[in-house]
């Protein structure tokens, strides 16, 4: 990694991640919504919307050689909200797949680094959207690792997969939530070792296994938190 770009960097592992690597010398660039926060952290930044025409656009500018889609919405109710769900949708499937598209075909771009979650490894109740859209991006990744893998054309793909980070995201329990910074220490550090699925925190691969080894019937009756 010599030039990184951070989509979604205003906050949460997004900030962390641009911070943690630059503390390595690492040359990141963050791009957000935000531009406020953006100009608190200083360095080489620009506001972009992920999910506006134009956004491919503007990522290929940069020339990274890794994009870190760390961009993600997601809200908990105990009722469907579809304009709950559209946003959470819009981008992080759409806008996700767009970048994923891009990415595949980019001369620039060695390396494609999701920041998905734990919840995409199974149905969630009351996430409008979230955990399916989640999924998605879990199974489009691997997807694109393939495709790598079977030496067609495109940039090695690294998906994420966090637990319960002390984010806007991840208050819906403080079971092995870690803060943004460490988790942002775990990615970097699964990167480095050319890592294809980093767990955040490593231990939550343990809960991983046991989801997908859950049947059905069983699985249906865990409470969520």
């Amino acid at each position: 990694m010599k030039r990184v770009l951070v989509i979604g960097a205003s906050s949460g592992i997004g900030r962390a991640l641009v911070v943690g690597l630059r503390a390595k010398g690492i040359e990141a660039v963050a791009c957000a919504r935000r531009g406020e926060l953006l100009a608190e952290m200083g360095g080489e930044s620009f506001v972009l919307d992920v999910t506006a025409p134009g956004a491919v656009e503007r990522i290929a500018q940069v020339q990274a050689d890794t994009v870190i889609f760390c961009a993600g919405v997601g809200t908990r109710s105990r009722r469907p909200a579809w304009e709950l769900t559209e946003p959470a949708l819009a981008l992080n499937v759409l806008a996700f797949e767009r970048v994923a598209q891009w990415a595949a075909e980019s001369k620039t771009c060695k390396r494609l680094v999701a920041i998905s979650s734990i919840a995409g490894l199974r149905g969630l109740e009351n996430t409008n959207g979230y955990s399916p859209s989640k999924a998605y991006m879990n199974a489009a990744m691997e997807g694109y690792r393939r495709r790598w893998r079977h030496g067609q054309q495109g940039c090695e793909s690294v998906l994420v997969l966090p637990g319960f980070v002390d984010t806007a995201l991840g208050q819906a329990s403080t079971f092995w939530r870690c803060s943004p910074e460490r988790a942002a220490a775990c990615i970097i550090r699964g990167l480095k070792r050319r890592r294809a699925v980093i767990y955040v925190t490593p231990r939550w691969r343990l809960v991983a296994f046991f989801m997908w080894l859950l049947p059905r019937s069983l699985y249906e009756r865990i409470p969520l938190p």
